[in-house]
């Protein structure tokens, strides 16, 4: 994969890791979000070559840091609104912007572009949808979301904020978080928790506190709702992946806030769930991830 840089602002400068088949295959652009810990390395197992749940053989790919996440920059004082989903979103639409009007990168979206996006990076690529020109917007296809945070407004309990709020303290914190909370250690190997903590320990102060402090917060619904009545029904689709043994998005959450909200909008929507896997997918269950993106 070939490394690019977004600049969006002064403050701001978006690392991504793209990729193109050597042949097309008249396939959508795959743009990766991740989740509220993660970077475009959460993806590693779906970008990379030679492993059996790559897509970089039939599908390009643009696998994006978030701000303040990974090799990304982002603002180190935060107001309030710096590290919101809508913000991040804004950033995203720039992106694509820049990558459709640059000829070396143009051809890329000849096909159309789908949203793979995980958790906080699903409620990103949901408040997506109102920042985009209508360029990109008919050339969007859908979403894959896994195990993705709702629209709406979260509020948590108040133990459970303050875990999230020290969960990225230091290494010994990441590693409890992910063996207690984001996934079974069994479904995981010695990089993918190695990955896991450098990517967590890397997000910078802002980033981290944020999301719970409060992006999570947000209420995206009314902007995305506004869009989708738009859009011609059944144009756009989903399909939800979610852990069935996730604690940060429960399925029962998923369907009700995500799914039918979605369906409710007229997109066309599936859930699936992975039984035994809890909420990073990418890196529990990647064939799991891998199947929903190609039946798409």
């Amino acid at each position: 994969m070939t490394s690019i840089h977004f600049h969006i602002s002064n403050e701001v400068t978006l690392h991504a890791r793209l990729s193109r088949p050597a042949i097309s295959h008249k396939k959508p652009l795959l743009v990766f979000l991740h989740y509220w810990g993660g970077s475009s390395s959460t993806w590693y197992k779906l970008t990379s070559p030679g492993l059996p749940t790559s897509l970089i053989s039939t599908h390009p790919t643009l696998a994006c840091d978030l701000r303040g996440w990974g090799k990304s920059t982002g603002p180190s004082v935060d107001d309030g609104t710096a590290y919101l989903a809508s913000t991040m979103a804004k950033d995203i639409a720039t992106a694509l912007q820049q990558l459709s009007s640059d000829n070396a990168t143009k051809n890329l979206l000849d096909d159309g572009f789908i949203f793979v996006a995980h958790s906080m990076g699903a409620k990103v690529a949901l408040a997506t949808l109102p920042a985009l020109p209508s360029n990109l917007l008919e050339s969007l296809k859908g979403f894959v979301l896994v195990a993705p945070a709702p629209p709406t407004a979260l509020s948590l309990p108040p133990q459970m904020k303050e875990q999230q709020k020290m969960a990225y303290s230091n290494e010994e914190s990441v590693r409890w978080t992910v063996e207690n909370v984001l996934a079974n250690p069994a479904h995981l190997d010695d990089r993918d928790i190695e990955q896991i903590v450098r990517d967590s320990l890397a997000g910078n102060k802002s980033a981290k506190e944020a999301w719970p402090g409060y992006g999570m917060q947000e209420d995206i619904s009314g902007g995305v709702k506004k869009v989708l009545t738009s859009v011609s029904k059944g144009k756009l689709r989903a399909s939800i992946l979610v852990g069935g043994l996730d604690v940060v998005e429960p399925r029962e959450q998923v369907d009700r806030h995500v799914r039918l909200f979605l369906e409710e909008n007229g997109v066309e929507t599936s859930l699936q769930y992975v039984a035994n896997g809890k909420h990073l997918l990418p890196l529990e269950y990647p064939e799991a991830v891998y199947k929903e993106i190609v039946s798409f």
